[in-house]
């Protein structure tokens, strides 16, 4: 009993998170293209899988000017575990100089329980998002029509569309940051330390306090590439670009975790 109690009061001990400096994202972005055409194929599966299920998501909704705008933006609240794959597959040309689709497909199966727990935690966030976007439509845009052509137009063209964009992009981009400060680091570090998720999670919010402005800088590359890319190129370009950024990300974490 004495034991039992000493260890359930034992601090919880986070790894090492290193300082970094400014252009380190850019390496990042550097080595997420290595690892991208070192074996294309199977990045380029996820880069397909990205697209396509955004494609069906979008399709699925698009009658339903709210539930387009919560499931597009609420891809950056669900990203980090679409990029397990990825991360895994940056892991095995790591540690053996190449990779396979095939191991990173289940790789989530080697932490099953973590990931689960870290997929519910980002779950409540997600529909917490979904309710306050319903929220917020009862509110501001209860007379618009139900076509995403009119909600379009309604939101830069009146008083109440407006007011609807601020507060739906003020609490987008609060959910986005909670979502990025806490797990920007705890996805690939589950993958590779043996260390729980809250641990998983503490260490991602030390990473992003202890390295602020080169966070921000990364959140900021992910938000223009995609954004810029994917516009540019009618959505083609996030066949490779989102690929790369999983990867990227996967060195974002070995580089800023000892």
């Amino acid at each position: 009993m004495i034991n039992r109690a000493v260890i359930d009061t034992q601090p919880l001990v986070t790894p090492t998170v290193r300082k970094i400096d400014l252009t380190a994202p850019f390496r990042w972005l550097s080595a997420g293209w290595q690892d991208f055409f070192s074996n294309p194929m199977a990045s380029g599966f996820y880069g397909l899988a990205f697209l396509l299920g955004g494609h069906v998501v979008v399709a699925a909704s698009w009658q339903n000017k709210f539930l387009v705008m919560t499931f597009v933006t609420g891809f950056f609240l669900i990203a980090p575990f679409l990029c397990l794959g990825l991360y895994d597959l940056s892991r095995q040309r790591e540690l053996t100089g190449s990779n396979r689709l095939w191991t990173s497909l289940f790789v989530f199966m080697q932490r099953r329980r973590d990931v689960a727990l870290l997929v519910t935690l980002q779950a409540v966030i997600m529909i917490a998002w979904i309710r306050l976007v319903a929220l917020m439509s009862a509110l501001y845009m209860s007379n618009t029509g139900t076509s995403v052509t009119v909600l379009f137009d309604q939101l830069f063209t009146s008083e109440q569309g407006l007011g609807f964009l601020g507060i739906f992009l003020f609490a987008g981009a609060a959910l986005a940051a909670v979502v990025y400060v806490t797990s920007v680091v705890a996805w690939p570090m589950l993958l590779h330390q043996s260390s729980g998720v809250l641990v998983a999670i503490l260490t991602s919010v030390k990473a992003v306090m202890e390295n602020k402005t080169v966070m921000l800088i990364w959140a900021g590359l992910i938000i223009s590439l995609v954004g810029a890319i994917g516009i540019a190129t009618a959505s083609i370009g996030l066949l490779v670009i989102l690929p790369v950024i999983g990867h990227a990300s996967w060195h974002a974490y070995r580089d800023l975790v000892e």
